[in-house]
Order: structure tokens, then C-alpha cells, then sequence
């Protein structure tokens, strides 16, 4: 049985963009559909990026006029609701404010941003009608030429930010702040806004953007692998009698509920499978995978099958 298994949140993440691909190529892909567009000399460069499994790119900003645009969607704008800003980032320039992510234009008084600081912080902030309603400091600095990973959280009504997995010692609450909706703005990566200011210089992978889901609220081990691409999978190989790889019908179910996940005809040759859950509305916690050629029930103590029990899937 092979695992990890899939997002439990998938459903929750509006952003994906992973930032692989050829050096130099200017095509980013978000996991998610949204259309990513390169500005400037914005690119996919293979001279840096996290030492993730598999990894082997990164997006890479000069500071002159990179960037990356994402249009403008509602999913950019999160009111008072839970959500989780996370990305990698190799900074390579110092001194001065630089925006990983910003929604605002130019002409926009409402807006949000996550930044690196002029002293190397990483720095959340929301300002509506040019009024500051939230904004927050890492505790730690961010190492120079060096991978970082940076996850903003906003849960109930803190807003906490965090390095490799150390939050701020400190949050901010703002129970009565509805973070701003920049109407006509797309989201910018690598500069504050269309006027191009406070231009990232370094490199950056693996962005990703939650919208009702606080993903950490503690200290927590920061990724070792990329983030999944699906939401909950389980997969696994199966065997004939002989324990030889053998095409087999498999079928997935609940096992907290008994309730039907999915099914599929394991590959003949490497007995390989992969069932992903359908969006459930709510996190699926286990699963147990049934092989079985006699019906589409779940299986009774006289069928033989292979039962693979108390799962976790991410």
C-alpha cells in the first residue's frame, strides 16, 4: 500500500503553482486551473530550488520588472474567514521591503501583501481604505541564499506567520477586521502591485493559497516533499495466488462509514492501482481497499479478499 495519499484540504486550496518545468521556461502551471502569466524575465530556473523529492526548479526573479499575474478572483479575498499563505523562498537580496505575494493596484487604498522586510522578516499585512488592520512579524529572520519556508496563517481571528515551521512568539487579533477585497486587482507575485514596487529579487516554489483552512496553528516540521497535486488517494499493487502482479478489481470504502469510494482495474502487468476521493465535504480520515471479483458489495467473511484496514491517507 503506497501512500502519502493526496491533500485533505484539496478542496480548500485556490493556488498551486509548483514553478517546475525546463530552464527558462515561462510557463507556470497552477494545480488548481487559474492562469499564471510571466512578466518581465520572470522564468523557471533549474540553478536553485528546495531540496523537496523530486524537485528539480524553481521561479527566479531578478528585480527588474519580474513578475508573476494571476487574475483577479474572489478567492483572493478573505473577509474574516481562516486561511493559509505558504510558499519557498531564496532570497538573494537584501535591505528592503520585497513582496512574495500582494492583491492591490496601483490605485487600490484596500489590499493585502506578505513581504520580506528591509531587516529580513517575513511581514503579513492588510490595509483597508489606507487604514492598517492587521499586520505581523516572523520572531526569526529569513536566511539569506539560503531555502526558506514561510507559512502565513489567519485562524479565528490571529493571524500568525512562520519560518521552517517557528511561528512569532506574538499575533495579532483583530476580531472586528474583514481583510480587504481589491476588486480590480489581480494577484501579483514577486512585486506589490502593477506600478512594480518593492520588486523580490531570488527565487521562490511551491506557492500555495488556502481560503478557509488554517493549516497549522503551532510549530510544525516543514515539508519534505512537494505539496500533492490530488486530493485523498489510496493506491497499492495487487497479486495472484502465485504472488505475481495480476490485473484485479479493486474497490475503496469507507471505513469509518462502510460507504463506496471508488473502484478500478488494477494494471495487469504491475498490478499497480490509484483511487482519489471525490469531495466528501469533509475530511476523509481512513479508508480499507478491497480486491474481490464477485460483486460491487462490501465483502462478507466468505469472499476472498484482501482487505487493507486503518488507512490514513495524508
Amino acid at each position: 500500500m503506497a501512500l502519502p495519499a493526496g491533500d485533505q484540504y484539496w478542496y480548500s486550496k485556490v493556488l498551486g503553482i509548483h514553478c517546475d518545468g525546463a530552464n527558462n521556461s515561462t510557463t507556470f502551471t497552477d494545480v488548481k486551473g487559474k492562469t499564471v502569466t510571466a512578466n518581465g524575465n520572470a522564468k523557471i530556473s533549474t540553478a536553485q530550488y528546495p531540496s523537496l523529492t523530486g524537485k528539480s526548479s524553481s521561479a527566479y526573479f531578478d528585480g527588474s520588472g519580474d513578475y508573476l499575474s494571476i487574475p483577479n478572483s474572489n478567492d483572493w479575498n478573505f473577509g474574516t474567514g481562516d486561511f493559509t499563505i505558504r510558499l519557498w523562498c531564496y532570497p538573494t537580496a537584501t535591505g528592503e521591503d520585497r513582496e512574495f505575494l500582494a492583491h492591490r493596484k496601483n490605485t487600490e487604498t484596500s489590499f493585502w501583501y506578505v513581504r520580506q522586510t528591509t531587516t529580513d522578516k517575513v511581514q503579513v499585512g492588510a490595509v483597508v481604505s489606507e487604514t492598517v488592520v492587521t499586520v505581523v512579524d516572523s520572531t526569526n529572520s529569513l536566511s539569506i541564499n539560503a531555502w526558506n519556508f514561510v507559512e502565513v496563517v489567519r485562524t479565528s481571528t490571529s493571524v500568525k506567520v512562520s519560518i521552517d515551521g517557528t511561528f512569532a512568539t506574538t499575533v495579532t487579533t483583530d476580531a472586528s477586521s474583514s481583510w480587504p477585497s481589491a476588486s480590480t486587482s489581480v494577484l501579483y507575485v514577486g512585486v506589490a502591485h502593477n506600478g512594480l514596487p518593492n520588486p523580490y529579487i531570488g527565487y521562490m516554489s511551491d506557492i500555495e493559497i488556502y481560503k478557509g483552512v488554517a493549516l497549522h496553528t503551532a510549530n510544525f516540521t516543514a515539508p519534505s516533499v512537494p505539496f500533492p497535486d490530488t486530493y485523498v488517494q489510496v493506491s497499492g499493487t495487487t497479486k495472484d495466488s502465485g504472488g505475481s502482479f495480476a490485473s484485479r478489481l479493486v474497490r475503496v470504502y469507507r471505513q469509518d462509514t462502510g460507504a463506496f469510494v471508488g473502484e478500478q482495474l488494477s494494471n495487469g502487468t504491475t498490478g499497480e492501482w490509484v483511487i482519489t476521493a471525490v469531495n466528501t465535504g469533509s475530511t476523509v480520515t481512513k479508508h480499507f481497499a478491497v480486491m474481490h471479483d464477485d460483486d460491487a458489495n462490501p465483502p462478507t467473511t466468505s469472499e476472498n479478499a484482501l482487505i487493507y484496514d486503518n488507512i490514513t491517507p495524508y
